[in-house]
């Protein structure tokens, strides 16, 4: 669990933290919106996905392979499957966590865990790609089309310390996420690859709680 904190804390410093006034180009202007206009249909994603971390001072990467879904307006499941297992549910304002090699499960609520409302709140912005929040924290250029790409600097010149941008990279439809990576001062990064997503497909209710 851990690493998703981690990794979603890269992505959430910001919240909280006086943010510039919203202003792109033109052109960014125009594929934002149609992003933010093909995501509105969605109702569930279910995805699988793959997490390499990289880290300049070892030889190898580290690998993780997982499985994410999500129901609107609110409704999460982020999973580590290997090498270890662990993750949380999450339906509304209260879910539950797991750590799969020790068995433990701990009921939380997004008011008494603040660090869980953070890591759902970003999976939440994320998934319904809430442009009002991302621009608030970063600031947004095209990196490429055909896919679509995009690069997110923050803006916070304390967050600059340690993440220097996110490069996102949209499906062929344009309406959920095919890779997102967090590159960091030093050369190290994460990158998290989605792979068999299925869009408005029935997913239990069970699986959010």
């Amino acid at each position: 669990m851990a690493r998703l904190v981690t990794l979603l804390l890269l992505l959430g410093c910001l919240l909280g933290i006086p943010a510039e006034a919203y202003a792109q180009s033109p052109d960014v202007d125009a594929v934002l919106r149609k992003i933010q206009e093909r995501v509105a249909t969605i109702e569930t994603i279910s995805s699988s996905f793959t997490q390499t971390k990289h880290l300049s001072m070892f030889d190898g990467d580290l690998v993780s392979t997982g499985k994410f879904l999500f129901g609107k307006p609110d409704r999460l499941r982020w999973e580590y499957l290997t090498p270890m297992v662990s993750g949380f549910a999450l339906d509304g304002k209260k879910g539950l966590s797991w750590e799969g090699t020790t068995g433990t499960r701990k009921e939380f609520s997004l008011r008494s865990d603040p660090v869980m409302g953070v890591v759902a709140k970003q999976l939440l912005a994320w998934a319904s790609f809430d442009l009002e929040q991302l621009s608030q924290q970063y600031s947004i250029e095209l990196a490429g089309d055909a896919p679509t790409a995009l690069k997110l600097t923050p803006k916070s010149n304390v967050v600059r310390n340690f993440l220097t941008d996110l490069v996102i990279e949209f499906s062929q439809s344009e309406d959920t996420l095919k890779q997102i990576e967090l590159h960091e001062k030093g050369g190290d990064f994460t990158r998290i690859i989605f792979e068999n997503t299925v869009v408005n497909g029935p997913i239990s209710e069970k699986l959010f709680r």
